[in-house]
């Protein structure tokens, strides 16, 4: 069973001025849970500004992790919603300097200061990093939607013909929504990461944000885990607001 962990890097600003000593101290912090993750998990997987709250990049945050733990494999999200091509190809290099296994394009939240929208599209990037040979140095992959609602969308379809490593889901609640979208990438060599939200207290308003129900699961979501991992190849474990409660899951699962 292939259970990743996602982290969020720090904010850069906390309050109204930077400062570096409070930023070095998050940073160790982040370290330090990376480390504590370390025998529990396979992977570490890095967020890129969720919310469009500004953080440190998270390609930047694996090179931190990476000095401190190198038992597991470390991902990273690259959002293009405020990228062009040429500072997503710096993104890109710089994980493939550091040793990154794989790098999540994504369209991201609206960034809270600054343009919104540069243009770029996640698999239109995947496509052009692909055509320029960046894949065969690191895993491209793109998110994509926890049910499927229509096979023959274009955003369904312009997924599947970027051909990206992976399809990395969005939290999901049904396990039969997840088997839909694992049928729907295999026949194109595809793999599927199944994104799970640990379903506690301190989570729930993170889970309204996105829609996501877990009464499928909430009782018993070791086992959820468990079905989940025997459908797709990659689970992934997200608990924002509870780094506590996603220890405790782990622990359960081993």
């Amino acid at each position: 069973m292939r259970i990743s962990f996602e982290l969020n890097p720090p904010k850069i600003v906390k309050g109204d001025m930077f400062d570096l000593a409070k930023l070095n101290a998050d940073m160790e912090a982040m370290a330090d849970r990376a480390s504590r993750l370390a025998s529990l998990v396979s992977g570490i997987h890095l967020t890129d500004s969720v919310l469009g709250i500004p953080r440190v990049s998270s390609v930047t945050a694996a090179g931190c992790i990476k000095n401190r733990v190198s038992t597991v494999k470390l991902n990273c999200s690259i959002r293009v919603r405020d990228r062009n091509f040429t500072s997503l190809c710096q993104a890109v290099s710089d994980a493939i300097l550091i040793g990154i296994d794989s790098v999540l394009v994504l369209m991201g939240d609206d960034p809270v200061d600054g343009p919104s929208d540069s243009g770029l599209r996640p698999s239109a990037a995947v496509r052009m990093l692909t055509k320029e040979g960046y894949s065969s140095s690191i895993k491209l992959d793109l998110s994509f939607p926890a049910k499927v609602q229509d096979r023959s969308a274009k955003s369904v379809r312009n997924k599947l013909e970027a051909r990206p490593h992976s399809l990395v889901t969005q939290s999901i609640s049904s396990v039969s929504d997840l088997g839909e979208i694992v049928d729907l990438a295999k026949p194109h060599g595809i793999k599927v990461v199944a994104v799970v939200m640990v379903p506690v207290e301190k989570n729930r308003q993170s889970a309204a944000v996105i829609g996501l129900d877990w009464s499928e699961y909430e009782r018993n979501p070791a086992d959820f885990v468990r079905q989940a991992a025997r459908i797709a190849d990659t689970v992934l474990l997200t608990s924002p607001n509870s780094f506590g409660s996603g220890l405790e899951l782990l622990n359960e699962l081993k």
